[in-house]
């Protein structure tokens, strides 16, 4: 009986209370908040580092798929100048417009796989030719910096006959 008198005597919260009660509200709202920054920023991260290895290997496959068919190498030194290809025509050479690859002045692939220019080539890809075989270096990049992913891979060409100078 006696604790139905104590709690019938209260008159509501002291104001201490209340102010307590909205500071530790208010500490965990920042607490979360915080941790949904971090997931979010974590997510974009993971999402570029991915996205950037889906285009370079998209262009590697690309780059093996159109140079194992090579026909008519012409080469300065190692490095490869141009060459005749069933996807691109004679005297296929590379070139980047706005970091995107182009093979004969064509896109090697759609504006899209760019993510629309969120990703881009730095450099061309330096490619080398001796004895039937090309070796490719290829970089990929976030525009402005930031993720980037590169590989270097072999194809030997089926149509190989001796490189032309």
């Amino acid at each position: 009986m006696r604790l139905k008198q104590i709690l019938k005597n209260q008159s509501g919260f002291m104001l201490v209370e209340m102010l307590c009660a909205v500071l530790v509200l208010g500490i965990l709202g920042l607490l979360l908040n915080s941790g949904m920054m971090m997931a979010m920023r974590n997510y974009h991260e993971l999402t570029a580092a991915s996205e950037v290895q889906v285009l370079l290997s998209t262009l590697a496959d690309a780059l093996i798929d159109d140079l194992r068919y090579a026909r008519d190498v012409q080469v300065v030194g190692d490095d490869l100048q141009s060459y005749a290809s069933d996807s691109y025509g004679s005297n296929t050479s590379f070139s980047l417009d706005g970091g995107q690859l182009l093979a004969a002045g064509q896109r090697v692939l759609p504006p899209g796989a760019y993510r629309n220019g969120k990703y881009e080539l730095p450099d061309l890809p330096e490619i080398k030719y001796q004895n039937g075989c090309f070796t490719v270096s290829l970089s990929v990049q976030e525009t402005g910096g930031g993720m980037s992913a590169e590989t270097e891979f072999s194809v030997y060409c089926l149509n190989s006959a001796a490189a032309m100078p």
